[in-house]
């Protein structure tokens, strides 16, 4: 089989090519992992003009808006949730929401912003944990300084094992469950951990909760 030649003279021809929407993915998770806000608009703007999906997971089974929760990035994710991207997709691997992600690492700013789109406290993992099942570092929380605020409700929700919800019973709180004990407090800081819970009120009081064996919650009962 010959070769054939074009004429001396003749234009050559062009190659088409095409959009690569895989690449637009690429280029979504890796920005959104490590780059600039910047950066993930142009992205978007690729992935849209190439009809690429928000959505779309990188070969770890990851999506940018999983990346951008792990890095805590706060504008990135807000960003993506504005483009559309689903709060409740799973990553490949343990089949974690971005709200999973977020509670796990203690991103408490981002899981306020995964809930107000619509994330689900009751989707399951692989292992059937919802996303309030792997919140178990310590997290802390502060209202203000001010002695004028309003009195505080405080919510809890998890494992009860330890007594540290308040609750007053070693239970599974599912869903997140208000501290009577609390109520009409004047709460300026709560501090949460696996084994104990501590609130400080404005006045000063301080209220303990929890794994109490060796007077460690500074109070006679030693279970709560």
């Amino acid at each position: 089989m010959e070769p054939s030649v074009s004429p001396p003279g003749a234009p050559k021809q062009a190659g088409t090519r095409r959009p690569c929407t895989g690449c637009s993915l690429k280029d979504l998770c890796l920005v959104s992992k490590q780059g600039s806000i910047a950066e993930v608009e142009s992205a978007l703007a690729l992935i849209k003009k190439n009809g690429g999906s928000i959505d779309g997971r990188n070969a770890f089974g990851l999506g940018a808006l999983h990346l951008a929760t792990w890095r805590n990035h706060l504008p990135i994710v807000r960003r993506l949730l504005d483009a559309g991207a689903n709060p409740d997709a799973r990553d490949g691997e343990s089949g974690w929401s971005s709200l999973h992600r977020a509670l796990h690492f203690g991103h408490l700013c981002i899981a306020g912003v995964l809930l107000q789109f619509g994330a689900s406290l009751n989707l399951e993992d692989t292992k059937g944990r919802t996303p309030i099942d792997l919140l178990s570092g310590p997290v802390s929380q502060a209202n203000g300084d001010s002695p004028n605020s309003v009195a505080t409700e405080v919510f809890s929700w998890g494992s009860g094992t330890n007594y540290q919800l308040g609750t007053g019973n070693a239970h599974i709180q599912k869903l997140p469950c208000k501290v009577d004990a609390l109520h009409g407090s004047y709460i300026k800081t709560v501090a949460a951990s696996k084994f104990h819970s501590v609130a400080v009120s404005s006045d000063g009081e301080l209220y303990t909760w929890g794994f109490g064996r060796g007077g460690r919650l500074g109070h006679p009962d030693i279970q709560r």
